[in-house]
């Protein structure tokens, strides 16, 4: 109920004379069972073949989302119907969701070069980028890569520090992954996406829990191999685009230390802690988030 509230707030406009304001209708929720349905695919110059949704508004502002480590880009629906003024641009990445998936490589070079390969097929000169958990990572590389290409980067849930380490929870766990994924182990009830500090869309959950399943081994142990000792804003010099920071207060995977290492490399960025949120903020209150991010890109404009 807070979420909606909100959302009618800012959804506020004027209209008439003398001021008079109308309160916008709240967002239609997307249909979780049909967004398989809304994907397409294209084939990028390197082999790759990526499936992805498109969006809002088709003249609008471009903004491309990547999701996070065995996310697919389910993980922005809840987000799609506060953005509708955006052309969105949401890719499952590759070894995820009904892209590709090789049996290499995975580093973020490869996602970022993958990133930029799906602007241009899709005729995207320049776009904001809005990256989740390793999507930010991705949206990092991009930045520096590809200055000309990117407007503006949302980290969301990221990490200015190393994000995986030899014998930590995460890494042990992953790297062990077979096919088929054991469904009752503690590791896979641990990352649920229903395990959360506050509920999330059930509907939602359910969906993107059988995604989870489907990633294939050579991809939970790809990524963390590769991320594995990697300082995450090592080029954050070259990075010119302006930058958001958006961290859960309750982040289990990058806890407050993460954060302010991206303030450190990220000296002139915005920042927003949720403060009783998790790493996956976005499921808990997406229609706050996007507000966020809106507010961050209209005023990211013109610099």
């Amino acid at each position: 109920m807070r979420i909606r509230v909100a959302f009618a707030l800012l959804g506020l406009v004027a209209g008439g004379l003398g001021g008079a304001r109308a309160t916008a209708a709240p967002a239609t929720p997307i249909e979780q069972a049909s967004w398989p349905s809304l994907k397409k695919q294209v084939e990028l110059p390197n082999g790759m073949r990526l499936a992805y949704v498109e969006a809002g508004n088709p003249n609008g502002e471009p903004l491309l989302l990547l999701h996070g480590y065995t996310d697919t880009s389910r993980s922005w629906s809840l987000l799609v119907p506060h953005l509708s003024e955006y052309r969105l641009l949401i890719p499952d990445q590759r070894g995820h969701g009904a892209s590709g998936a090789p049996e290499c490589c995975y580093t973020i070079a490869d996602f970022a070069y993958d990133a930029r390969l799906f602007l241009d097929a899709l005729g995207v000169k320049r776009a904001a980028v809005a990256g989740h958990s390793m999507g930010s990572m991705v949206a990092m590389a991009m930045a520096a890569e590809y200055p000309d290409r990117v407007s503006a980067i949302a980290l969301l849930g990221s990490s200015g520090l190393v994000p995986a380490t030899r014998g930590a929870w995460l890494f042990d766990n992953a790297t062990g992954q077979r096919f088929p994924i054991d469904r009752n182990s503690q590791f896979m009830r641990d990352w649920d996406p229903a395990n959360q500090p506050t509920p999330i869309d059930a509907a939602f959950a359910a969906a993107a829990r059988e995604e989870i399943y489907a990633i294939p081994p050579q991809v939970w142990r790809g990524v963390l191999r590769e991320l594995t000792g990697v300082l995450v804003a090592r080029h954050s010099a070259d990075v010119k685009a302006r930058v958001l920071v958006l961290s859960g207060g309750k982040d289990p995977l990058f806890p407050a230390e993460h954060h302010d290492a991206l303030l450190k490399a990220f000296p002139g960025a915005k920042a927003r802690v949720y403060p009783g949120l998790g790493h996956n903020f976005l499921w808990e209150q997406p229609a706050a988030v996007a507000a966020d991010l809106d507010r961050f890109l209209k005023a990211s404009r013109g610099n």
